[in-house]
């Protein structure tokens, strides 16, 4: 560097300040840029330059070597509270308690701070009132920080720039669009005679970068227009942006929402990556990553796109972060079934039984671990434990019975998450001493909200960055999304507490906080400093809509960049959207035409697999067939295949097992019915429900226990259950019956609720509730009662209603059956059936109305409909 004073190189064009700061850059004592992307960017490869460092970091290390530590958030929230206890208050003295004082106030001292405000100078201007409110709390919480030498994450600069011993060198500060109060100050503090400092100020362009000029100047620095021309994609961009002009070789795209908006931009990174230009050198640029990034990284995983983006995210946000909420949700929760559920079918879980096992649960849902098997019991954290017991029995054996461990060594994603997971946990594993299962699981909650992991990572991967990540930068490739209205710019809002009228008051006093306004205009600087990035390719898109379908206004930077081209016709970025364009143009791919031909052979009810034809026939014989499953095999194979062949439902009545249990327990020792026998044979049926995952029992239980309990009491006193000089017969619960319907042979399970030697004969009873399935259909309840008569060798039977205890349906044994006799029509009907199925016929039932099938459990997989079928 030659001469003593600084030096500030202006020109509106990135590309001209870098040009004129690298010649210079090989005399620089110390190289300051606004993040660590432009000082790899700057520094050409074969020169030994000092390593570039940011503002920010620099700040840090001058208060660390001044003894000074990092405030962590939480500390800073409690100092502002302890301030509002203390200190005498008007406004905020009945709202000093609530969350959003401490968020307004720490928002505020950190424009203070930025501002390099001094207290004694504000407390001197500030109203009585909010304002003077507002004061004390800064100087509090600003001698306080100064007094146990602390700073936060905003004021790191401005304490850093009041420090009695600061290294001043001769430095090269480049790409910045502008800067505050503090960093001005410190830029003066470090920056000596020789330095060099670049800035994008220009007629038309941003007022705060225009501030920033006048501030610097006022510092004594020595404004150096450049008179270079632009020659780069990204200066173009900006010479039409400030000139409001033609730019040729600008690319802009409108889209129907952020997904489309996302998807053409990918399909244009993707195709200059297939061209051969390294990941490295191409850009996403977008003003909120908050509100695209889960769209890219989406979209990205579609079309196999390397993604990388410095914003952090929580551990929580994350699949491994989840699991282990759902983990600490099971604890809490006291292990329902919809919290075992949500964490042993989790999508990282490696375990295809446990997704077998909640399809069998999921219509009971039973509660408790012993439901999913026992082997899972040390999932539940023990009342108290050790450190290491927990975190290793538990947290590091989930990761490795689940399959994570095992996933790690392909996915390097989950591999950083998890390593970085078990790193934050190894110190904890060193604890020896015991501690409770609350304080494990407040530690594992701590830890997944107060871990931060980068959003999207690779080594190498196409960036993703706002615009302060793209300060200084410069790219082949720069794709700029959402120049909408409310997305870029940003809106802006005045200060609750110090408003725009309040903080030019304060500046014609001599005490300047930027308001609004000002605020507003750092939008500017933020375009031009995106447009800048770019060297040879530049692209800029907007949404018509938002993430929540609202309409979306052009942005003004959109209607000042007069694009001279509009986004040309791309390839599909992935299969799915090639399928997809071919099906709009008329020409499907062979997978769409089968599932289309499926589709319409279903609907004209031909015989198809998918209709009902099954090319191998269910062998009739071996299955275990009960009445219900004959009821509704013969009113509509389809949902009994769906139902019983491939177990998508369950039919298990729990109320009518508990009912039937509670019954014959009050009517086992005969007359008088006990209800005490009732109650225990009542609570015994329920633990071999709840044990076996069939059924568990509500909050309501206990009620609705003692209701079911007088019910039984009023069926054994008003009902016809017992019949005066009958004999109790101690026969099996379940009877077995092999019955042969002209060739084919069924094996039937049905089940005999209470067997009786009464002088008329052998009696059986079957108790059904009122209106239950089989009322009406092909097998008739004659027909079942016959088949039960038939099975306990008995003489006649009868049906007993749950509810009222009448008995109803009764039917003889006829030892010479005609062709009408019920159990001739039962062997006919399932004659018919087993023809039916040995034909591999499983199609559904048609009716007029289709009014079965709207109350049918399978109907959303059956699918059956009305389809007019020209002749």
């Amino acid at each position: 560097m030659t001469g003593s004073g600084r030096r500030l190189l202006l020109s509106p064009y990135l590309g001209v300040l870098r040009d004129a700061v690298l010649p210079v850059l090989g005399s620089a004592q110390r190289i300051i840029v606004p993040n660590r992307s432009a000082g790899r960017g700057l520094i050409p490869w074969r020169n030994p330059l000092p390593r570039p460092v940011t503002l920010t970091r620099l700040a840090q290390d001058s208060l660390r070597a001044a003894g000074w530590t990092a405030l962590p958030v939480s500390d800073g929230e409690h100092w502002i509270r302890d301030a509002l206890a203390a200190l005498p208050l008007t406004t905020l003295a009945p709202i000093r308690e609530r969350d959003g004082t401490v968020t307004c106030l720490m928002k505020l001292i950190g424009e203070f701070q930025r501002s390099h405000l001094q207290p004694a100078a504000l407390l001197q201007i500030a109203a009585p009132g909010r304002e003077q409110d507002a004061a004390q709390v800064y100087a509090v919480y600003h001698a306080r920080c100064v007094a146990e030498r602390r700073y936060d994450a905003a004021g790191a600069e401005h304490h850093a720039a009041l420090l009695d011993d600061v290294t001043c060198a001769a430095t090269v500060v480049h790409g910045f669009a502008y800067i505050d109060a503090a960093q001005t100050a410190l830029l003066h503090r470090v920056c000596g005679p020789g330095s060099v400092m670049t800035l994008p100020a220009a007629a038309g362009g941003s007022a705060r970068t225009q501030e920033t000029r006048m501030a610097l100047i006022g510092c004594g620095w020595i404004p150096e227009p450049l008179l270079g021309r632009p020659h780069t994609a990204g200066d173009d961009a900006i010479h039409g942006f400030l000139t409001a002009t033609l730019v040729p070789d600008l690319t802009a795209g409108e889209f129907g929402d952020i997904e489309g908006e996302v998807r053409a931009c990918l399909r244009q990174v993707g195709d200059r990556l297939a061209a051969g230009t390294p990941p490295e050198q191409l850009a996403i640029l977008v003003r909120n990553e908050g509100v695209y990034l889960d769209t890219l990284a989406d979209v990205a995983a579609e079309y196999k796109i390397p993604l990388r983006s410095g914003q952090r995210r929580p551990l929580l946000s994350t699949g491994v972060g989840q699991l282990l909420q759902a983990w600490l949700d099971a604890h809490t929760q006291g292990w329902t079934f919809r919290a075992c559920e949500a964490l042993l079918t989790h999508p990282l879980i490696d375990r295809p039984d446990l997704l077998e096992r909640a399809r069998i649960l999921r219509s009971t849902a039973p509660a408790g671990l012993d439901a999913w098997g026992d082997g899972l019991r040390w999932l539940a954290v023990p009342d108290h434990t050790t450190w290491r017991g927990a975190l290793i029995g538990t947290v590091e054996r989930m990761l490795t019975e689940f399959g994570l461990l095992t996933r790690c060594e392909g996915d390097p994603p989950l591999n950083r998450l998890v390593r970085t997971l078990l790193q934050h946990l190894g110190a904890s594993v060193q604890r020896t001493a015991s501690c409770t299962r609350e304080a494990v699981l407040a530690f594992i909650g701590s830890l997944l909200r107060s871990v931060q992991v980068p959003a999207l990572t690779g080594k190498s991967a196409v960036a993703v960055l706002n615009p302060l990540g793209a300060l200084g930068c410069a790219f082949e490739g720069v794709w700029i999304l959402g120049l909408s209205d409310g997305i870029f710019p940003a809106a802006r809002r005045d200060h609750p507490l110090i408003d725009t009228p309040t903080r030019q008051r304060w500046s014609a006093q001599g005490v300047h906080v930027p308001d609004v306004r000002s605020l507003a205009s750092v939008e500017d600087a933020l375009i031009l400093a995106m447009l800048g990035t770019a060297r040879s390719t530049l692209v800029i898109s907007r949404p018509r809509r938002g993430l929540d379908g609202e309409p979306l206004r052009p942005s003004p930077y959109w209607n000042r960049l007069r694009a001279g081209q509009g986004p040309a016709a791309l390839d599909a970025g992935s299969a799915g959207e090639q399928e997809l364009r071919h099906a709009l143009a008329g020409s499907c791919s062979p997978r769409v035409t089968v599932g289309a031909a499926i589709e319409r052979t279903r609907a004209l009810r031909l015989a198809t697999l998918h209709s009902g034809r099954l090319t191998e026939a269910p062998i009739v014989s071996s299955h275990p067939w009960t009445l219900a499953d004959l009821h509704v095999a013969t009113t509509c194979r389809m949902r009994w295949w769906l139902e019983s062949g491939l177990q998508l439902t369950s039919r298990r009545r729990a109320w009518d097992d508990l009912a039937r249990a509670a019954l014959e327990g009050a009517l086992g020792g005969g007359a008088p019915a006990s209800d005490q026998r009732a109650a225990r044979a009542l609570d015994l049926e329920a633990r071999r429900l709840q044990q076996s995952g069939v059924w568990r029992p509500g909050p309501l239980w206990p009620a609705q226990r003692l209701e079911l309990l007088n019910r039984i009491r009023r069926v054994v006193t008003t009902g016809d259950v017992l019949t005066p000089g009958a004999t109790l017969l101690p026969v099996p619960r379940d009877a077995t019956l092999t019955l042969a319907a002209h060739g084919h042979r069924f094996q039937l399970q049905l089940e005999l609720d209470r067997v009786e030697d009464t002088p008329q004969g052998r009696r059986v009873t079957v108790y059904r509730r009122t209106g239950a399935t089989g009322a009406s259909g092909p097998l008739t309840p004659d027909m079942q009662l016959a088949l039960t008569i038939h099975a306990a060798h008995a003489d006649q039977g009868r049906y007993v209603a749950l509810d009222t205890g009448h008995a109803f349906g009764t039917l003889h044994h006829v030892a010479r059956p005609n062709r009408d006799s019920p159990i001739m029509q039962a062997r006919d009907l399932l004659a018919q059936l087993g023809d039916r199925l040995a034909a591999g016929d499983v199609q559904p039932l048609h009716t007029p109305d289709h009014a079965p099938c709207r109350r049918c459990p399978v109907h959303a997989v059956c699918r059956v409909r009305r389809v007019a079928v020209a002749a």
